[in-house]
């Protein structure tokens, strides 16, 4: 009764993990980015192509709180499952007391 509920919470355990191991290679790589303003202090930069890289810098900064929150996401699911995993083997001890009261 106790394995399949351990089994579950290893499962989400593993995919919380490789959830935050995503958003925090894609936090890290956004965050590196050059924005349009550090590249147009160095180079000078056509009307036209500021408008492109306006509407890339509001995407690249759409896409950082995106990221930002799926890490966020992912740790509380971890947390969640290691209350399930935490449950499991409180439920466990209970089992074998009753077994030994028997």
């Amino acid at each position: 009764m106790v394995r399949p509920i351990l089994q579950s919470g290893l499962a989400g355990l593993n995919a919380a993990s490789d959830g935050f191991d995503r958003s925090a290679a894609q936090v890290a790589r956004l965050a590196g980015a050059p924005s349009a303003a550090q590249s147009a202090a160095t180079e000078r930069i056509s009307p036209e192509a500021r408008d492109v890289s306006t509407a890339q810098d509001s995407t690249t900064a759409g896409n950082l709180e995106s990221a930002v929150v799926d890490t966020r996401i992912a740790k509380y699911a971890f947390i969640a499952n290691l209350k399930v995993l935490q449950t499991a083997d409180e439920m466990s001890d209970e089992l074998t007391k009753l077994g030994q009261k028997s």
